[in-house]
């Protein structure tokens, strides 16, 4: 899929204590308003992630007397979803967003135009800005709903490890999402520095571009399989590693999955998968709101949460067992 990578004006980090003053002033600026329409920009409007996401805005939304209306674009298209923030400020009906952005770098300067404009603006699944390590707001105002890219490539790592087990060498594939986009890149960096460093036994024998389709990560695992034959683990976005079933062979390759879509639950159940990244993205969505009307009553103590805490990560089959997925990969 094409992303238009806009990158914003420089941010000021967050640690210092002028910008704490900054953030206080720009969270001030949102604080006392009633929330009664709250916008949402998905990451594009047939996708199964954003509808499982707008279900958990809707159900937190209806509990507050709220309206949501659906702002996402047909396409993923960065540019196009930052034009669509920027109009819905212009307009100014809404009195919070929540937003899955296509370009978290880019969407920053639309986030921080939004909260100077009095809206209060939430992140989820990602935060907004150049740092990728961090759920600290790096737009002063923002409420960050969501996790880094590092700690996400730190948890696939550990369930490659527990896939290992005592082999020696442990040969492994990873089938990295796109390597032009800097989230995903500092997701592989933190893959292979977690994996390196707990399992020294841990070979990574292929590192390829497996995107985020089927079809693409079957090319991916053939490549891989090809370059080394001897693949004990590989590990890719859930979309990429519904492509390489079929062209492994999954008694002698555990494969993990880099998302909690219905696919990777049944892969996960049917023994074919070793695990999955489990997330709970309804639940990502409802928290989304609740902490979006706790900063526009200015009752908001923490400006970021992160969404690992909401169940295991880890997604093998006994942790499974308690979860069901909310969306498909294929719809």
């Amino acid at each position: 899929m094409a992303v238009v990578l806009v990158f914003a004006l420089a941010l000021a980090a967050c640690g210092s204590s002028s910008n704490e003053s900054t953030t206080s002033s720009a969270a001030s600026a949102t604080a006392g308003h009633a929330v009664k329409k709250i916008a949402f920009f998905g990451f594009w409007k047939s996708n199964s992630f954003t509808k499982a996401v707008l279900d958990g805005v809707k159900q937190a939304a209806d509990k507050a007397g709220a309206e949501v209306v659906d702002l996402t674009t047909a396409e993923y298209d960065g540019a196009a979803q930052i034009k669509a923030v920027q109009d819905e400020t212009v307009k100014g009906d809404a009195q919070m967003y929540v937003v899955l952005a296509a370009d978290s770098v880019g969407m920053a300067t639309a986030a921080k135009e939004a909260i100077g404009a009095g809206v209060t603006v939430v992140a989820a699944f990602t935060s907004l800005g150049t740092a990728f390590d961090t759920l600290k707001p790096q737009v002063p105002g923002l409420v960050v709903v969501g996790e880094t890219p590092v700690d996400n490539g730190k948890v696939l790592a550990e369930m490659a490890i527990s896939a290992c087990a005592d082999l020696n060498p442990c040969n492994v594939a990873y089938l990295e999402g796109l390597k032009a986009l800097p989230m995903d890149n500092a997701r592989t960096e933190s893959f292979v520095k977690t994996l390196t460093a707990g399992y020294p036994n841990a070979k990574i024998v292929a590192q390829v571009e497996g995107g985020y389709s089927p079809d693409t990560g079957k090319k991916a695992a053939q490549d891989a399989l090809q370059a080394n034959p001897n693949i004990n683990v590989m590990v890719g976005s859930s979309q990429a590693i519904i492509g390489a079933e079929p062209v492994v062979d999954t008694s002698k390759v555990k494969l993990i999955g880099n998302g909690a879509s219905k696919e990777a639950f049944n892969g996960v159940n049917s023994g074919k998968w070793y695990a999955l990244y489990n997330m709970d993205v309804t639940g990502m969505g409802s928290k989304s709101v609740e902490m979006g009307l706790q900063q526009a009553a200015g009752t908001l103590q923490d400006p970021s949460f992160n969404t690992q805490t909401l169940r295991d990560p880890h997604g093998t089959k006994d942790v499974l067992a308690q979860y069901t997925s909310s969306y498909s990969d294929l719809g």
